[in-house]
C-alpha cells in the first residue's frame, strides 16, 4: 500500500458579513424579486400592456395595482411597488397569491412563498455585500480575478423570468456562494477501484487527472472530489455508509487549493487549473435537484467526440467564431449516486475577456452602482460610445448584431445542418470580447443541454462514425420536444432576453433590435425554429412560475414533461416591417 499524505488544510478566507438588515438595499431586493414574479405573471397569463401608467391586475381574489416604469415587448419590465389594499406586497405574499390563483395545493402554494422569499433575502445578502466590497479580493493564485470568473460571480439578482432565481434549499456558507465571492478546498474520497466509472478525452486518464488536481499522494484507491456540501450529504446516505463501513470507501477530508464557484454553483473554477470542476450538489437550486446523471456524463464525452471530428470541422468552416466548452471527462463511483464529477475545458487566459451572457445582463448590478446603468452590459456600451465619441444606440445596435452572428445564428446553424440542439439559455452562453469591446466569439457551455433530433440522428450518428449515437447518453428527442426547447432557450431565453435588456436599460428601441434580429437570422429560413421564432405569431414558452408551483424537477422524468409550457405572443411578429 503507498504511503498517504496527510491532507493540507487552506484556512478559508474571512468573507466580511454581508448587511442583509440594511433597509435599502432589502428593499431593493424586495423590489427586483416582486418585478420577477410580476414578469411571469404577466407573460404566463398573457397580460396585455395598460393604457395608462398603472397595471391592475386581478390575481386570485386580491387586487394587486402596480406602477409602470418600463414595458418590454420582449418582457423585461420594470415596475413600482406593487400594492393591495392592504398596503406593499412583499415577495412571499405576492408569490402566495399567485400559487393561490392556480391549480398548486396548499402546501405548493406554501412552498412558493416561502422560496420566493427566501430568494429575496438572498438577493439583499448579494446586493449588501457587493456594496461594502465593490472591488473584488485578489485570489489565492495571485492576483485579480479572471474577467470570466469577475463575470461569473456577478449574478446578484440572478433570472429575471423566474419567481425564486436565488432560492437553493437554505444554502448560505458564504464560501461557497459565488455572489460572495466565496472560494473551498473540495473535499476527496478515496474508492476502490472496481468502484470506479470514467472516460476521459483529455490525454490523462480522469483517474490521473483527478489525483493531480488533489495535491495528495493516494491510497491503492482513486481519488474523487466532492463539494464540501454534498461530502457531509453522502456521508448520511445508507448506502455509503456502508461503503464507509466496509473499507471500500474512505473519507480523505479536505485538501488541496482552493476553487472558486461559478453561477451554476456547483461548477468550480482555478485559473491556474486546466479544467472546471462540475460537481454534483444534492440540493434544489431553483427548480432542480443539482446531482449529476451517469448519462449527462457520458453525454458530455460523447458531445466532446462529436465535435472533435467531422461534426466539429463543419461548425469551424461554418461559424469559426463560434466554439463549444465541452465536458471531456468524467469520474464517477458505481453505487454511489451523486459522488462524481464531470471535468470541463478551461481554456480561458486571464487576458480573455469571456463573460456569462446572464452576468452582462444581471438587474441586481443596477441598485448599487454609482452610475445608474441598469446592468454591466448598459455600463460598458455606454462606455464604448463615449470613447469613439459615438450615439449609444448606434454602438449598441452594432454590439447587438454581433452578438447575433456569433452566438445566435451559430446554435440555430447547429440544429438546421445538424440536427444538434443545444440549451443555449443566458447562463449557458459566453461571449469573447474583441480588442474593441465588441462580440468577438461565442461559446456554449453544458453537458446537459445536448438534444439530437430524432429525425437527423442516422446521418450524424454517420457523420460521427458511431452508429451507438445518443443511445446510453439518452441524448434522441423526438423533434417536436427540441423545437419547442430551441425556440424557448436560444429564442426566448437568450436573443429577445439581451433584447429586454437592452430595452429596459433605455439603450436602443426594442422593435429595431427585433427587425435587426429577423434580419440577420433570413439566410437561416426554412429552418422550422428560426421561422417559428421570427414569423410565428405566438411562441411556446417555459412557463417558470407555473413550473415552480407545480413542485416540478426539470431534470427527472421524461423531457417532453419536466416543465410547464405555455404560448405566448411573439414579439417578432411584424417587428421587421418598415425595416
Amino acid at each position: 500500500m503507498n504511503t498517504v499524505a496527510q491532507p493540507q488544510t487552506v484556512s478559508e478566507p474571512s468573507v466580511p458579513a454581508a448587511r442583509p438588515g440594511d433597509a435599502e438595499l432589502t428593499a431593493a431586493a424586495a423590489r427586483l424579486s416582486v418585478e420577477t414574479l410580476l414578469r411571469c405573471w404577466i407573460r404566463e397569463n398573457r397580460v396585455t400592456r395598460p393604457d395608462g401608467a398603472e397595471l391592475v391586475l386581478e390575481i386570485g381574489q386580491a387586487t394587486v395595482t402596480v406602477p409602470v416604469r418600463y414595458w418590454s415587448a420582449a418582457g423585461w419590465h420594470r415596475f413600482g411597488p406593487a400594492r393591495t389594499e392592504g398596503g406593499v406586497l412583499d415577495p412571499g405574499e405576492l408569490a402566495r397569491y399567485m400559487a393561490k390563483a392556480g391549480p398548486a395545493h396548499s402546501a405548493a402554494a406554501d412552498q412558493l412563498a416561502e422560496r420566493a422569499a427566501e430568494s429575496a433575502e438572498r438577493i439583499a445578502v448579494h446586493l449588501a455585500d457587493r456594496a461594502a466590497r465593490p472591488a473584488p479580493p485578489d485570489s489565492a493564485s495571485g492576483g485579480a480575478p479572471t474577467p470570466f470568473l469577475a463575470a461569473e460571480q456577478a449574478l446578484l439578482a440572478g433570472h429575471p423570468l423566474h419567481p425564486t432565481p436565488k432560492s437553493r434549499d437554505g444554502l448560505t456558507e458564504p464560501s461557497y456562494c459565488p455572489e460572495l465571492r466565496g472560494g473551498f478546498q473540495l473535499d476527496w474520497f478515496s474508492v476502490d477501484r472496481e468502484l470506479i466509472a470514467q472516460e476521459s478525452e483529455l490525454g490523462p486518464t480522469a483517474q490521473d487527472l483527478a489525483a493531480f488536481l488533489s495535491g495528495t499522494l493516494p491510497d491503492d484507491g482513486a481519488l474523487v472530489p466532492a463539494h464540501p456540501w454534498q461530502a457531509a450529504d453522502l456521508m448520511r446516505r445508507p448506502a455509503v455508509r456502508t461503503l464507509l463501513a466496509e473499507g471500500r470507501l474512505r473519507h480523505r477530508g479536505r485538501s488541496g487549493a482552493r476553487w472558486f464557484p461559478t453561477s451554476s454553483l456547483r461548477t468550480v473554477y482555478r485559473q491556474d487549473a486546466p479544467v472546471m470542476l462540475k460537481l454534483s450538489l444534492g440540493l434544489h437550486i431553483t427548480n432542480s435537484k443539482r446531482e449529476n446523471l451517469r448519462k449527462e456524463l457520458v453525454r458530455g464525452v460523447e458531445a466532446h467526440r462529436l465535435f472533435a471530428g467531422a461534426a466539429g470541422s463543419r461548425l469551424l468552416s461554418a461559424h469559426p467564431d463560434f466554439r463549444m466548452l465541452t465536458d471531456a471527462a468524467y469520474l464517477a463511483v458505481d453505487g454511489v449516486p451523486g459522488l462524481d464529477v464531470s471535468f470541463r475545458h478551461s481554456p480561458f487566459r486571464p487576458t480573455d475577456y469571456v463573460y456569462c451572457v446572464a452576468a452582462l445582463t444581471d438587474l441586481g448590478r443596477g441598485e448599487i452602482a454609482a452610475d445608474g446603468h441598469a446592468h454591466e452590459l448598459a455600463s460598458h456600451l455606454h462606455g464604448l460610445a463615449a470613447s469613439a465619441g459615438r450615439n449609444v444606440r448606434a454602438v449598441t445596435v452594432d454590439w447587438f448584431a454581433g452578438y447575433v452572428g456569433r452566438l445566435i445564428t451559430p446554435m440555430l446553424w447547429l440544429d438546421a445542418e445538424l440536427g444538434v440542439t443545444l440549451e443555449g439559455h443566458m447562463q449557458n452562453t459566453l461571449i469573447q470580447l474583441d480588442e474593441r469591446g465588441y462580440p468577438g466569439a461565442g461559446w456554449y457551455r453544458d453537458n446537459q443541454g445536448f438534444y439530437y433530433r430524432a429525425s437527423r440522428i442516422a446521418e450524424l450518428a454517420q457523420l460521427a462514425g458511431d452508429p451507438e449515437l445518443g443511445q446510453a447518453s439518452s441524448t434522441i428527442v423526438a423533434d417536436d420536444v427540441v423545437t419547442e426547447r430551441l425556440v424557448y432557450y436560444v429564442g426566448i431565453n437568450n436573443l429577445l432576453g439581451l433584447v429586454g435588456a437592452l430595452g429596459c436599460a433605455g439603450l436602443a428601441d426594442e422593435r429595431e433590435l427585433l427587425g435587426l434580429a429577423g434580419e440577420l437570422l433570413a439566410p437561416l429560413r426554412g429552418h422550422r425554429p428560426t421561422d417559428l421564432l421570427t414569423s410565428a405569431a405566438t411562441l411556446r414558452c417555459k412557463g417558470n412560475l407555473l413550473t415552480r408551483a407545480a413542485g416540478l424537477d426539470e431534470l427527472v422524468g421524461e423531457l417532453a414533461t419536466q416543465s410547464v409550457y405555455v404560448e405566448i405572443p411573439n414579439p417578432c411578429f411584424g417587428a421587421g416591417a418598415g425595416r
